[in-house]
Protein backbone atom coordinates (compact mmCIF):
# COMPACT_ATOMS: atom_id res chain seq x y z
CA UNK A 1 0.00 0.00 0.00
CA UNK A 2 2.89 2.55 0.88
CA UNK A 3 4.44 1.59 -2.41
CA UNK A 4 1.57 2.34 -4.58
CA UNK A 5 0.98 5.70 -2.36
CA UNK A 6 4.93 6.50 -3.31
CA UNK A 7 4.07 5.60 -6.74
CA UNK A 8 0.72 8.06 -6.72
CA UNK A 9 2.85 11.07 -5.52
CA UNK A 10 5.69 10.82 -8.00
CA UNK A 11 3.30 10.47 -11.03
CA UNK A 12 0.83 13.58 -9.12
CA UNK A 13 4.28 15.31 -9.23
CA UNK A 14 5.55 15.28 -12.69
CA UNK A 15 2.01 15.84 -13.63
CA UNK A 16 1.72 18.87 -11.99
CA UNK A 17 5.54 19.70 -12.46
CA UNK A 18 5.31 19.29 -16.70
CA UNK A 19 2.08 21.73 -16.51
CA UNK A 20 3.49 24.12 -14.23
CA UNK A 21 6.66 23.88 -16.65
CA UNK A 22 4.58 23.96 -20.01
CA UNK A 23 2.71 27.08 -18.72
CA UNK A 24 5.65 28.95 -17.85
CA UNK A 25 7.28 28.45 -20.63
CA UNK A 26 4.50 29.48 -22.92
CA UNK A 27 4.04 32.69 -20.92
CA UNK A 28 7.77 33.44 -20.98
CA UNK A 29 8.17 32.81 -24.53
CA UNK A 30 4.73 34.42 -26.08
CA UNK A 31 6.85 35.94 -28.93
CA UNK A 32 7.97 32.50 -29.56
CA UNK A 33 5.05 30.17 -31.21
CA UNK A 34 6.36 26.82 -30.41
CA UNK A 35 7.10 25.53 -26.80
CA UNK A 36 7.58 21.78 -26.43
CA UNK A 37 3.76 19.75 -25.32
CA UNK A 38 5.52 18.37 -21.75
CA UNK A 39 2.37 17.03 -20.74
CA UNK A 40 1.95 15.32 -23.98
CA UNK A 41 5.57 13.43 -23.32
CA UNK A 42 4.68 12.33 -19.97
CA UNK A 43 1.37 10.58 -21.22
CA UNK A 44 3.22 9.20 -24.26
CA UNK A 45 6.19 8.06 -21.98
CA UNK A 46 4.35 6.39 -19.13
CA UNK A 47 1.69 4.61 -21.71
CA UNK A 48 4.61 3.35 -23.78
CA UNK A 49 7.20 2.21 -20.63
CA UNK A 50 3.92 1.36 -18.23
CA UNK A 51 1.09 0.32 -20.67
CA UNK A 52 -2.13 1.60 -22.61
CA UNK A 53 -4.14 1.61 -18.82
CA UNK A 54 -1.47 3.48 -17.65
CA UNK A 55 -1.18 6.17 -19.90
CA UNK A 56 -4.50 6.71 -20.38
CA UNK A 57 -5.20 7.32 -17.08
CA UNK A 58 -1.99 9.66 -16.80
CA UNK A 59 -3.10 11.32 -20.15
CA UNK A 60 -6.71 11.83 -19.25
CA UNK A 61 -5.26 13.45 -16.04
CA UNK A 62 -2.94 15.64 -17.63
CA UNK A 63 -5.66 16.55 -20.58
CA UNK A 64 -8.57 17.43 -17.78
CA UNK A 65 -5.73 19.76 -16.11
CA UNK A 66 -5.64 21.91 -19.28
CA UNK A 67 -9.32 21.77 -20.06
CA UNK A 68 -10.22 23.03 -16.28
CA UNK A 69 -7.46 25.96 -15.94
CA UNK A 70 -7.22 26.79 -19.64
CA UNK A 71 -10.04 25.53 -22.15
CA UNK A 72 -13.70 26.47 -22.95
CA UNK A 73 -14.91 23.43 -23.44
CA UNK A 74 -14.28 20.08 -20.96
CA UNK A 75 -13.33 17.52 -22.25
CA UNK A 76 -11.47 18.33 -25.58
CA UNK A 77 -8.22 18.00 -23.88
CA UNK A 78 -8.84 15.15 -21.63
CA UNK A 79 -9.66 12.97 -24.86
CA UNK A 80 -6.61 13.80 -26.85
CA UNK A 81 -3.84 13.13 -24.03
CA UNK A 82 -5.76 10.32 -23.09
CA UNK A 83 -6.13 9.25 -26.72
CA UNK A 84 -2.10 9.74 -26.76
CA UNK A 85 -1.39 7.56 -23.94
CA UNK A 86 -3.49 4.95 -24.55
CA UNK A 87 -1.92 4.87 -28.27
CA UNK A 88 1.76 5.09 -27.03
CA UNK A 89 0.85 2.25 -24.79
CA UNK A 90 -0.06 0.05 -27.44
CA UNK A 91 4.08 -0.25 -28.33
CA UNK A 92 4.77 -1.47 -24.78
CA UNK A 93 5.99 -4.61 -26.06
CA UNK A 94 8.30 -3.05 -28.21
CA UNK A 95 10.06 -0.97 -24.89
CA UNK A 96 13.59 -1.25 -24.89
CA UNK A 97 15.10 0.76 -22.74
CA UNK A 98 18.01 1.24 -24.95
CA UNK A 99 16.28 2.71 -27.84
CA UNK A 100 15.40 6.61 -27.88
CA UNK A 101 14.03 6.25 -31.29
CA UNK A 102 10.89 5.02 -30.59
CA UNK A 103 9.82 6.91 -28.29
CA UNK A 104 10.92 9.76 -30.07
CA UNK A 105 8.72 8.34 -33.51
CA UNK A 106 5.75 7.87 -31.00
CA UNK A 107 5.85 11.17 -29.87
CA UNK A 108 6.35 12.55 -33.57
CA UNK A 109 3.41 10.75 -34.20
CA UNK A 110 1.27 11.48 -31.31
CA UNK A 111 1.96 15.09 -31.32
CA UNK A 112 1.09 15.75 -35.47
CA UNK A 113 -2.26 13.53 -34.43
CA UNK A 114 -2.99 15.87 -31.34
CA UNK A 115 -1.87 19.68 -33.28
CA UNK A 116 -3.93 18.13 -36.11
CA UNK A 117 -7.23 17.37 -34.00
CA UNK A 118 -6.92 20.55 -32.70
CA UNK A 119 -6.69 22.50 -35.59
CA UNK A 120 -10.02 20.49 -36.67
CA UNK A 121 -11.97 20.87 -33.73
CA UNK A 122 -10.90 24.37 -32.70
CA UNK A 123 -10.05 26.14 -36.31
CA UNK A 124 -11.80 24.38 -39.18
CA UNK A 125 -14.82 23.81 -37.59
CA UNK A 126 -15.13 27.47 -37.13
CA UNK A 127 -14.51 28.03 -41.37
CA UNK A 128 -10.75 29.02 -40.64
CA UNK A 129 -9.02 27.32 -43.00
CA UNK A 130 -5.77 27.84 -43.43
CA UNK A 131 -4.30 24.73 -42.73
CA UNK A 132 -0.68 25.51 -44.76
CA UNK A 133 -0.13 28.24 -42.02
CA UNK A 134 -0.88 26.65 -39.06
CA UNK A 135 1.26 23.56 -40.09
CA UNK A 136 4.16 25.74 -40.94
CA UNK A 137 4.03 28.25 -38.38
CA UNK A 138 2.83 25.77 -35.45
CA UNK A 139 2.75 22.33 -35.82
CA UNK A 140 6.02 21.75 -37.20
CA UNK A 141 8.08 23.86 -34.88
CA UNK A 142 6.09 22.10 -32.03
CA UNK A 143 6.37 18.86 -33.42
CA UNK A 144 10.15 19.39 -33.61
CA UNK A 145 10.93 21.09 -30.49
CA UNK A 146 9.02 18.12 -28.34
CA UNK A 147 10.98 15.72 -30.18
CA UNK A 148 14.24 17.54 -29.07
CA UNK A 149 12.81 17.34 -25.56
CA UNK A 150 11.88 13.55 -25.76
CA UNK A 151 15.43 12.76 -27.16
CA UNK A 152 16.42 14.99 -23.72
CA UNK A 153 14.77 13.77 -20.91
CA UNK A 154 13.54 9.98 -22.05
CA UNK A 155 16.63 8.62 -19.67
CA UNK A 156 15.33 10.27 -16.68
CA UNK A 157 12.25 9.09 -17.10
CA UNK A 158 13.23 5.20 -18.27
CA UNK A 159 15.88 5.65 -14.60
CA UNK A 160 12.62 6.66 -12.82
CA UNK A 161 10.73 4.18 -13.99
CA UNK A 162 12.84 1.69 -13.53
CA UNK A 163 14.07 2.27 -9.95
CA UNK A 164 10.69 3.37 -8.33
CA UNK A 165 7.69 2.99 -10.43
CA UNK A 166 8.45 -1.03 -11.57
CA UNK A 167 7.95 -3.40 -9.32
CA UNK A 168 11.06 -5.75 -7.79
CA UNK A 169 10.51 -8.78 -6.57
CA UNK A 170 13.50 -9.63 -5.21
CA UNK A 171 14.46 -13.77 -4.40
CA UNK A 172 14.08 -14.51 -0.68
CA UNK A 173 17.44 -16.87 -1.75
CA UNK A 174 21.05 -15.65 -2.09
CA UNK A 175 24.01 -16.88 -3.04
CA UNK A 176 26.44 -13.68 -2.04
Amino acid sequence: MKKHLIRFVIVAAIIVFSFVLQTTLSKINSNIIATPNLLLIVSCIFGFMRGNNYGTVVGFTCGLLVDVMFSDVIGLYAFLYMFCGFFSGVFKKMFYSDHVFMPMFLILTNDFIYNVSIYVFRFLLRNKQSFPYYFYKIILPEMIITTFVVFVVYKLFYMLNEKVLTDKEESMISFD
